[in-house]
């Protein structure tokens, strides 16, 4: 029967009480069911050997194809084990991928051993007795086992095969180095990096140039946190003279960084640009993480060396080539300089650079001093620049602000030039809070020399008389604007060829649709895995 108080017919309403009750129960109990099925996770330790077992089947492929973007992938897929690593794993890793005779294998299984981690266990399968009714299974279930037996069998001797790899032994090495990093363990750290470095030294393969590349990386980077970055600069250029011996085309993008990022980091402009002019960056091999680290590094030294317009087109460069799903604090670190060098060279950035998604209070400094200097309000840009001293100092960009006076001065001019025919110059010198009338007469016949502004100054009157503007559309802006914007779409036409790959047997060998199709998959999964590379 329908309830009184409701027109909702219960679709139990047809059906005895105790039934009733029975199916409300029944869909109760598979209600609580679902949850638990969708609780099951996989064990994390089981998840990260399986991540390291494709990592050494890749590994396996580059180095019988001899094939550098396979060991490309690999290098990419330190990103997702990097998040699994653990000291169960590591120590899983070691015991199955690395020779008992190893030299290196007791000095990490000692290194692991000084970090306090709790163990994990790997979760067995509960076993239980079998039931009447489940005899009828056995004989599939001894299908499977053999089955299972043969699939053992086969993993044994690939295990026992990737033994003889020395690649797999580096590999792992380096996930003991970075484990040791993430552990803030920086002295094992160090020496992990420097026996990883004269291992992969001592067997002189190609196949070893990125693991090497990587193996400097952690290395100089553990030196770096350790405050020790002057000590190892001779070491850092005997490396790469070595490497452009060999023709290492990573190893050198890689020490070549490194090195300029040790300039840097002691303010040694002079030697930074002295090395970045004797050297020439091998976009060839290099991965596109180590360009746009090459790009910023140079565009923060022709910025210092007032080469603003390369400056700014290397810093843009650096921000489109970064991972845009990840690297947030490498790109904050690019558009701040960006910012200061694009207001430099007397052009004010769009809102949306300073708005972005993560990055408005990281650039909120740089907004003030933007819209400062965009008004031309000398009093603002130095009541933003004390306010944020501190900050400006800390990003390295104080000495580059404080050019900024000057643009501001200059775009306070161009206003009152444009709104004023004449205008006396201890007005002007009110307008723009300058110290005095004869700093601003100096300033204006300066302004007037470089072009900045198309007036005349009488000096026995002490006035600023504008001429009349021109139309821009009679000038040889609109042309130099539209050169500039061709040349820019030329150059990113000429990066997309170079960084195209052809097949060198194109014609010998035609894969089938199959392949294809499997072979742009496995390329969509790495390009998303590269967006998430750390910087």
């Amino acid at each position: 029967p329908v309830s009184s108080g409701s027109g909702i017919c219960s679709p139990f309403a047809a059906m005895p009480k105790d039934e009733a009750d029975k199916m409300k129960d029944e869909g109760k109990d598979e209600g609580e069911k679902k949850p638990e099925d969708e609780e099951k996770k996989v064990d994390p330790l089981t998840a990260a050997m399986n991540e390291l077992k494709n990592a050494m089947q890749t590994m396996e492929k580059a180095v019988s194809s001899k094939e550098s973007r396979f060991m490309s992938r690999v290098i990419r897929q330190v990103t997702k084990l990097r998040r699994m690593l653990s000291k169960t794993m590591l120590s899983q890793g070691i015991e199955t991928y690395v020779p008992a005779d190893s030299p290196v294998r007791e000095q990490m299984i000692s290194f692991l051993s000084k970090i306090d981690e709790p163990m994990q266990v790997e979760e067995t399968p509960s076993t239980t007795p079998p039931k009447e009714g489940d005899k009828m299974e056995t004989e599939e279930e001894k299908e499977k086992s053999e089955e299972e037996k043969a699939k053992e069998k086969e993993l044994a001797a690939w295990h026992k095969k990737m033994l003889g790899v020395p690649e797999a032994e580096v590999f792992v090495q380096l996930l003991v180095t970075i484990y040791l990093l993430d552990k803030k363990a920086y002295e094992d750290e160090i020496a992990c990096a420097s026996s990883l470095i004269q291992r992969a030294q001592s067997f002189n393969r190609r196949t070893m140039d990125q693991l090497l590349s990587r193996g400097y990386f952690y290395w100089a980077r553990g030196i770096e946190l350790t405050g020790r970055s002057s000590q190892v600069r001779n070491e850092l250029l005997a490396a790469y003279r070595t490497a452009a011996l060999k023709h290492d085309q990573v190893g050198q993008a890689t020490l070549l960084n490194l090195l300029l990022r040790n300039y840097l980091e002691f303010n040694l402009y002079e030697q930074a640009d002295t090395l970045m002019r004797r050297t020439e960056f091998p976009e060839g091999d290099a991965s596109n993480n180590q360009l746009a680290r090459y790009l910023y590094y140079t565009g923060r030294i022709k910025a210092v060396q007032l080469e603003y317009t390369d400056a700014f087109r290397n810093l843009q460069q650096a921000a489109r080539k970064a991972p845009q799903q990840s690297a947030l604090g490498f790109r904050k670190t690019v558009y701040k300089f960006s910012i200061v060098v694009q207001l430099l060279l007397g052009e004010i950035p769009d809102r949306s650079t300073l708005s972005q998604k993560g990055m408005v209070g990281a650039l909120k400094p740089y907004l003030d001093i933007s819209q400062a200097v965009r008004v031309g309000d000398l009093e603002a840009f130095h009541k933003a620049m004390q306010e944020h001293a501190e900050t400006f100092k800390a990003d390295k960009t104080y000495s580059l602000i404080v050019r900024l006076r000057h643009n501001v001065i200059k775009t306070g001019l161009k206003k009152i030039n444009t709104a004023y025919s004449k205008i006396q110059l201890q007005d002007v010198c009110e307008k723009l809070g300058l110290d005095s009338v004869e700093d601003t007469e100096f300033i204006v016949a300066k302004c007037i020399q470089d072009a900045v502004i198309d007036a005349t100054v009488n000096h026995a009157t002490q006035t600023m008389m504008s001429k009349a503007n021109l139309d821009v559309y009679a000038t040889a802006e609109p042309q130099m604007q539209l050169h500039k914007r061709v040349a820019f779409c030329l150059d990113m036409h000429n990066q997309a060829v170079k960084a195209m790959r052809y097949a060198e047997n194109a014609k010998a060998e035609w894969e089938s649709a199959e392949e294809r199709r499997e072979r742009l998959k496995q390329e969509e999964e790495m390009m998303n895995e590269m967006d998430e590379e750390e910087f």
